[in-house]
């Protein structure tokens, strides 16, 4: 019996890790990198909900108050079309929702959150990659991608991270 299940479990253990699209955190920081404080006036104030597109342009993110998740459609969709629930956000501990005030993405599909506890990066199928740690202590109020330094204002200080990707054009 052993001698035909070992076959099946070597196929199912290969096939479900080569399709497998997980996107770590480690792809995107660089070591010794972290945020850095930078000497620029304040962003404009944020018009609107909180939203972003992808990198083609095709689907539209956004975060609604007191949502539970990073929400999508298809920009071309009716305005009849519902958002649907996408990226399941990670709140703080003892709580059911968080605050998203600022949603981008980078070249390669990822979208970035900025919440209380830090910047929540997602992959492009919409799972949690993981959450960089807060650049200072405060509310996030604005966040976008400078080329390769994702720049986040907490307060009116603007806060800069190299990584290795690039927001998009």
């Amino acid at each position: 019996m052993t001698r035909y299940l070992t076959p099946v479990v070597l196929v199912l253990a290969a096939s479900s890790t080569s399709v497998a699209q997980d996107m770590p955190l480690a792809q995107i920081l660089i070591d010794g990198e972290g945020w850095k404080k930078a000497e620029q006036p304040k962003p404009r104030a944020a018009n609107g909900p909180v939203a972003t597109r992808s990198p083609d342009g095709s689907t539209t993110f956004r975060w609604v108050p007191a949502g539970r998740f990073i929400e999508a459609r298809q920009t071309q969709a009716p305005g009849s079309q519902p958002y649907i629930d996408y990226g399941p956000l990670r709140p703080k501990y003892g709580e059911t929702t968080i605050e998203v005030t600022g949603l981008t993405t980078d070249r390669d599909g990822r979208i970035y959150a900025a919440t209380e506890i830090g910047v929540q990066v997602f992959d492009p199928t919409g799972r949690l990659c993981g959450v960089l740690t807060p650049a200072a202590p405060g509310k996030p109020k604005h966040l976008v991608f400078e080329g390769d330094q994702l720049t986040l204002w907490i307060g009116d200080t603007k806060y800069t991270r190299k990584l290795n990707t690039a927001g998009t054009k």
